[in-house]
């Protein structure tokens, strides 16, 4: 399977380029259940140990580049975790927000040992990534007109006047 493949696999969980892929073994195991019964009230990373820690319940190994795990500067793992605490992280903007389960369930515990080992499995791919990234920029540059041809004149962007409608002056 190709790079772009497998992260698409990865990141819509199994949904696209299926192809036969299996999820890879799991690196990342549940090492203590969370408490049954309700909600979590924190959690935290142990580097030293990798190790998160939800309540009474612990996730692991884990790097500390997956616990870190940023996409457009948002923390992956911790902004899950936040969202299934008792008191939910983030933005509310729906009384639908506060409809939530009583307890975190085996279903939680799949979902976030899942998580974490597509997190992992996607900073395995990552050094192949760049090698591909810098083959592609070492490779030859398409001149514009080979993209196609150039739109004429008449469909150039508009030109935003002072005062007009939705811009900042």
């Amino acid at each position: 399977m190709t790079l772009g493949r497998e992260l698409l696999f990865l990141h819509t969980y199994g949904e696209r380029f299926e192809d036969g892929q299996q999820w890879s073994a799991s690196v990342v195991k549940c090492l203590k259940a969370v408490a049954a019964g309700r909600l979590p009230e924190k959690f935290s990373y142990d580097a030293a140990a990798q190790v998160i820690r939800v309540d009474t319940g612990e996730f692991g190994p884990v790097s500390s580049e997956v616990w870190n795990y940023e996409v457009s500067g948002l923390k992956v793992v911790q902004s899950w975790l936040g969202y299934r605490m008792r008191k939910r992280k983030g933005k509310k903007s729906s009384p639908l927000d506060e409809i939530t389960p009583a307890e975190w369930g085996s279903d939680y515990t799949s979902e976030f040992l899942r998580l974490l080992n597509l997190l992992t499995r996607t900073l395995e791919i990552h050094p192949a990534q760049a090698e591909l990234l810098d083959a592609v920029l070492a490779g030859p540059l398409l001149p514009a007109e080979a993209l196609g041809p150039v739109p004429p004149q008449w469909r150039a962007a508009p030109k935003a006047t002072h005062g007009q409608a939705g811009l900042i002056d």
